[in-house]
């Protein structure tokens, strides 16, 4: 029954939210990340290198924030792997429960946590001499909330063919470092070499940072901020990655074992 379904979704919510509040080392560990960025990568190259309308630590900043929820989203999933270890899984699994409500109350929980993550860095913006205006804050949040669902989904489309922590682990680092160094978080896609830009144009990280940077750079003059990929290609791109890693989490979640 839908009412049912609606319980189940907000208690394995519920539960996810909880857990997280409850580990406050992870949320320290999980900020320092970015603010380690910010701070020794961001002004440490804002010394070496000037641009013209703005500085280096605006130009990362799209990519930081993109980065907040893309660690925190995709090590949301390895919550899945503790489960499967401790047996919580299997009860789930047996429950009257649709395996579908499970993934979909994983990915919504995941996404919250990291959009929150996202917020706490956004909020610092113009300590950092970033402007930002109410719209640019909430249209920020919803991009956010949404690239941290298609990233979520792909760390539990992972997570469902991995049984330990060590593999999911290397997996992950093996494909999100690389992504990200990829993305043109950290410098612009047109001066890379043309085996990197293929890389960057078939990577779903790319077209994340470049909506941020659209969000915030969309009205400076021509320069190095401003996006690279048409904005409608990048919302495009993005929610067929959302779509595509939702229903491939569903799908191999459904073979999933009891």
């Amino acid at each position: 029954m839908l009412k049912d379904e609606l319980k189940a979704f907000y208690a394995i919510n519920m539960r996810e939210l909880l857990k997280f509040t409850r580990q406050k080392s992870r949320l320290i560990t999980d900020l320092s990340r970015p603010v380690i960025w910010l701070l020794f990568v961001g002004y440490g190259i804002s010394t070496l290198v000037k641009l013209k309308n703005g500085s280096y630590i605006d130009f990362i900043f799209p990519g930081i924030l993109v980065m907040t929820v893309l660690f925190r989203s995709i090590f949301s999933a390895i919550s899945i792997i503790w489960d499967r270890q401790f047996g919580v899984l299997k009860e789930i699994l047996v429950s009257p429960v649709s395996r579908k409500t499970f993934v979909f109350a994983k990915i919504t929980s995941g996404s919250i946590i990291s959009t929150a993550q996202g917020l706490i860095i956004l909020i610092f913006a113009p300590f950092l001499g970033i402007n930002l205006t109410i719209g640019m804050f909430f249209l920020t949040l919803i991009a956010l909330f949404f690239i941290s669902s298609s990233i979520t989904a792909f760390g539990i489309l992972i997570a469902s063919r991995m049984t330990s922590f060590e593999g999911f682990n290397s997996i992950i680092n093996l494909i999100v470092q690389p992504m990200f160094f990829v993305s043109g978080a950290l410098y612009p896609i047109k001066k890379f070499p043309l085996f990197l830009k293929i890389l960057a144009y078939i990577n779903p990280i790319t077209y994340s940072v470049d909506l941020l940077k659209y969000i915030f750079f969309h009205n400076k003059a021509k320069s190095i901020f401003v996006p690279e990929i048409p904005v409608i290609i990048s919302i495009v791109f993005i929610a067929l990655f959302l779509i595509v890693m939702v229903l491939s989490a569903n799908y191999f979640f459904e073979k999933e074992e009891n």
